[in-house]
């Protein structure tokens, strides 16, 4: 397994989540724990992404509507980080044409990610 690869992974069963079902997230291994990994969401970009139609149609990533979003123009999808979990190793059901974000992607969305939920905790 490798911090940033893309999986099918198994989401049935969720209570109150918006991805529910088989679908695609990141992951990224969680230190010294052997069965359980972090999973960031994806989705397809939409224009409700971003402030604007023009902004949504170039994939202006400096332009998406809210913080919990983060563009990945490796795979032109959303990174849902109000959506981060850790789930069971077991859920993963196999990766997706072996798709590993490349080092300036983790970075952005580790970044991103350090970000929101320091965010979080300040409220």
């Amino acid at each position: 397994m490798i911090n940033g690869q893309i999986y099918y992974i198994d989401f049935n069963g969720n209570k109150g989540s918006e991805i529910n079902d088989t679908h695609l997230g990141i992951i990224f291994t969680i230190p010294k724990i052997n069965n359980m990994v972090f999973c960031i969401p994806l989705t397809s970009p939409k224009e409700k992404h971003f402030k604007t139609l023009k902004d949504f149609s170039n994939r202006n990533y400096l332009e998406l509507k809210y913080q919990n979003l983060v563009y990945i123009n490796q795979t032109d999808s959303i990174a849902l980080l109000d959506q981060i979990k850790s789930i069971s190793m077991k859920r993963l059901l196999k990766p997706y044409k072996n798709i590993v974000l490349n080092e300036k992607n983790i970075q952005i969305l580790v970044t991103k990610t350090i970000k929101y939920i320091k965010n979080i905790f300040k409220k």
